[in-house]
């Protein structure tokens, strides 16, 4: 394990505003996330454990700035610190809550997440090979057929087989779409997945098949994770 962290949280913090009062001027505000930290090093799983209501997910999303922070930072790949960069300003080159959208988009390619809820994670409208392979598109790669070579492969290594490409994800049961949303956080070949309570919302009997799946995928691309759950 290297010494530099893949992902370092420092004192991160998502406060949202509270309407209210006088001509409905901000009355306070509500901390969802207030201060924490932690790092996550190369092939590292991290737990992320509370309970429900206590602000992981919302720090998920901050991370991903699927949300804005309020405060702190985060560090992706470590790095030093641009030699041109004054003493003077203390922010990190590889901070993401100060990337524009160029490097917000790459720095999602090296990140992926899993969602809660397989059911609202997927278009209804999109079959199980185009959510897959949706990511490749957008980051460029033209080839239909590359990518649906990469899809049905994909498909095949979390447990659902090629021709699931051709569904719906009404057709698929939340086990089934779970592997499917494994399947697309994958397809970019990302550093670190996090994992937002990957099977809370799936019947006991195939929690602990996703879980060994995840398990296996993470030695298999050599992943780091962040895995939130509310139970320990």
């Amino acid at each position: 394990m290297r010494d530099t962290p893949l992902l370092s949280v420092r004192d991160l913090k998502k406060h949202y505003p509270i309407g209210g009062g006088l001509f409905s001027r901000e009355s306070g505000v509500a901390r969802a996330v207030d201060g924490i930290s932690f790092d996550i090093h190369p092939g590292e799983t991290l737990g992320l454990v509370g309970e429900s209501g206590c602000g992981k997910s919302t720090a998920a999303r901050s991370i991903v700035r699927l949300e804005e922070p309020t405060d702190g930072e985060v560090i992706f790949n470590g790095g030093d610190r641009d030699p041109a960069v004054s003493d003077d300003d203390d922010t990190h080159p590889n901070d993401i809550t100060r990337f524009g959208r160029r490097e917000l988009n790459s720095f999602r390619r090296e990140v992926q997440m899993i969602f809660q809820d397989p059911s609202s994670s997927f278009d209804p409208r999109m079959t199980a090979g185009d959510a897959v392979a949706e990511p490749l598109f957008v980051h460029g790669m033209a080839d239909e057929e590359q990518r649906r070579t990469i899809v049905e492969d994909l498909l095949e290594r979390v447990g659902l087989s090629a021709a699931d490409r051709d569904k719906y994800p009404h057709e698929l049961s939340g086990g089934q779409k779970q592997r499917l949303a494994l399947a697309r956080a994958l397809v970019l070949n990302p550093e670190l997945v996090i994992a937002d309570e990957p099977v809370s919302a799936l019947d006991v009997s195939i929690q602990a098949e996703v879980l060994s799946l995840i398990d296996d995928l993470q030695t298999e691309f050599d992943l780091s994770l962040l895995f939130i759950s509310h139970d320990i």
